[in-house]
C-alpha cells in the first residue's frame, strides 16, 4: 500500500494518534529527569525512569498502533465486544494516566521528555476519541465489558437436577 493512500485514508484524529505515537517512540530514548552541577551532568530517559514512564509510553504507542490499524481497515481486531480502535483509546487512556502519574510522583529535576510525553500521549487519547466519533464506532460503554473473561449474566446458576 502507499504512503499517501494510507494518509489519505486517515481521519484528522487517526492522523493525531498517528504523529502522536510516533513522538513518543522518539520521546522514550530523550531525557526525563536530569541534573547539572559544577560540569558535571546526568540524564534519565523513560527507560530508566522507571515503568509509569516507559509503561505509560509503550501502552499510549500500542493504542495508538490499534487507532491506526481500525482506521487503515487492514485487520478487524476485536476483544468481546471492544473493537480495535476502542481497545486502542483505552490503552492510550491508561499509557497517559501513567505518564501523568510518573509526573506527580517525582517532579524535581524534570526534563523536557516528561512533558512531551504527557503531551503526547495525552494526544494520542484526544486523536483516538476523534477517530471513535468519525467513524461512528463509539466510546466503550460498561455492556462491551460483560462478553470478556465469562459473567455479564447476573443471573442465579440454575438449580441442580433433581
Amino acid at each position: 500500500m502507499d504512503f499517501n493512500k494510507i494518509w489519505n485514508a486517515l481521519s484528522n484524529g487517526g492522523k493525531i494518534a498517528g504523529i502522536s505515537g510516533i513522538v513518543l517512540i522518539i520521546n522514550i530514548f530523550l531525557p526525563w529527569y536530569g541534573f547539572s552541577a559544577g560540569g558535571f551532568s546526568a540524564n534519565i530517559n523513560a527507560f530508566d525512569a522507571g515503568f509509569l514512564a516507559w509503561g505509560g509510553s509503550v501502552f499510549a504507542i500500542a493504542g495508538a498502533v490499534l487507532i491506526l490499524i481500525g482506521e487503515i481497515g487492514e485487520s478487524k481486531i476485536k476483544l468481546g465486544a471492544l473493537e480495535g480502535p476502542q481497545i486502542g483509546l483505552l490503552l492510550a487512556a491508561l499509557g497517559a494516566l501513567l505518564v501523568v502519574l510518573r509526573f506527580l510522583t517525582e517532579t524535581s529535576l524534570t526534563r523536557f521528555g516528561l512533558f512531551l510525553g504527557i503531551l503526547a500521549s495525552i494526544a494520542v487519547v484526544a486523536g483516538g476519541y476523534m477517530s471513535l466519533k468519525d467513524s461512528g464506532v463509539g466510546l466503550p460503554t460498561s455492556d462491551d465489558f460483560k462478553s470478556i473473561g465469562g459473567g455479564g449474566d447476573d443471573s442465579p446458576p440454575p438449580p441442580p437436577p433433581a
